[in-house]
């Protein structure tokens, strides 16, 4: 099948084969519906012989920020690794460039939008912070930066792949190191790329962005997800670039911590000490991390063997492909592992107020 040349018009190109076969190298997939639809690309859901693949495109010509080469560059390089995404063919037409992927669940986000009060149990939370922690360190060891760490790109795998937390979406990663193993040199300036409420403070001071800044960034997400906000960001508000970086330098002062780390364990404010005292050309102690993550889950009495809330939660399990409990499993479910009632709003939304003058 010869594809027309038409810039700009990939969507309507690949909608308009809905349930047809289209020939990509030497593979054939029929193209089942569009998954989701970005700035840049667009994902569509596809089969061979059966199996389910996602398949991210863009447009060959014209393309306002061309992304698609680094999710083919990071998954060439870790689908080989646990909770990276397989890869199974790249390529290009005279009207796209594409890369078919193993196809997993649904996002965190997404999930949690159908949780009891959209919240996580404190286990499946503490599963999710050493899952993807782990997923930065071996993206870090690979020579690559994420610069863009939030609940939305991470994703949970189908049917019995759904204890594994999938790290998604690279457009915006960046080589920080060179073949040899040695670092790029820093820029004077960097761009502010990432997610507002989860960017570390060097993006938003639009400096060169290092490993630790990752960690900075997932130590923000992981935040959110235990008590269902950040100081900084309240959904029912525009985002101010000025006052969420103002918020993020008072929360390296002993006030800023104690509004950053209410309501939970104080040794939550043990790691962001950790992250804050590693210098950027360091590599981040990512077994420290880790070890202080668990110690917190025992002191808190945490239990880490629950299984996770999509495991559980009968709406959840259907969304990542998981038919209905057992008996057996009902009677089997440990209380740890059935979310707590949310916390008060004042806690829950937060302020978006300039924090000087209010704590």
């Amino acid at each position: 099948m010869v594809f027309p040349q038409h810039p700009n018009a990939t969507n309507d190109i690949l909608l308009s084969l809905k349930g047809k076969r289209i020939r990509l190298g030497d593979h054939e997939f029929k193209l089942v519906h569009d998954i989701a639809t970005g700035p840049f690309s667009s994902v569509f859901l596809v089969e061979e012989n059966g199996i389910s693949y996602a398949m991210k495109v863009e447009a060959q010509n014209k393309c306002l920020r061309p992304v698609l080469k680094l999710d083919h560059a990071v998954l060439r390089a870790l689908s080989h690794q646990p909770g990276f995404p397989s890869l199974t063919a790249s390529g290009r037409t005279d009207s796209f460039k594409y890369v078919v992927m193993q196809y997993v669940g649904p996002d965190l986000s997404t999930l949690l939008e159908f949780a009891p009060q959209r919240r996580f149990s404190s286990s499946t939370v503490y599963k999710i912070a050493l899952q993807t922690l782990d997923r930065l360190r071996v993206l870090h060891e690979a020579g690559w930066l994420n610069r863009d760490v939030k609940a939305q790109n991470f994703a949970v795998g189908l049917g019995e792949e759904s204890s594994i937390v999938y790290m998604l979406d690279f457009g915006l990663t960046r080589r920080y190191l060179e073949n040899d193993g040695s670092r790029h040199l820093l820029r004077p300036h960097g761009p502010s790329v990432g997610t507002f409420p989860y960017a570390p403070l060097t993006s938003l001071g639009f400096c060169d962005q290092a490993p630790i800044d990752d960690i900075e960034g997932w130590l923000y997400m992981v935040i959110h997800l235990l008590t269902g906000g950040l100081p900084w960001h309240n959904p029912r508000r525009a985002l101010d670039l000025a006052k969420v970086r103002e918020w993020k330098m008072y929360c390296r002062r002993p006030g800023g911590k104690l509004r950053l780390f209410a309501g939970v364990p104080k040794g939550w404010r043990d790691v962001f000490d950790v992250i804050l005292n590693t210098a950027h050309h360091q590599k981040p102690d990512y077994n420290k991390i880790a070890n202080m993550v668990l110690s917190i889950a025992r002191n808190e009495k945490i239990d880490l063997s629950a299984p996770f809330d999509w495991q559980v939660n009968p709406v959840l399990r259907s969304i990542v492909r998981l038919g209905p409990l057992s008996y057996d499993e009902l009677t089997s479910i440990p209380l740890s592992s059935i979310p707590m009632s949310t916390m008060t709003e004042e806690i829950r939304l937060r302020t978006m107020a300039s924090p000087i003058g209010t704590c």
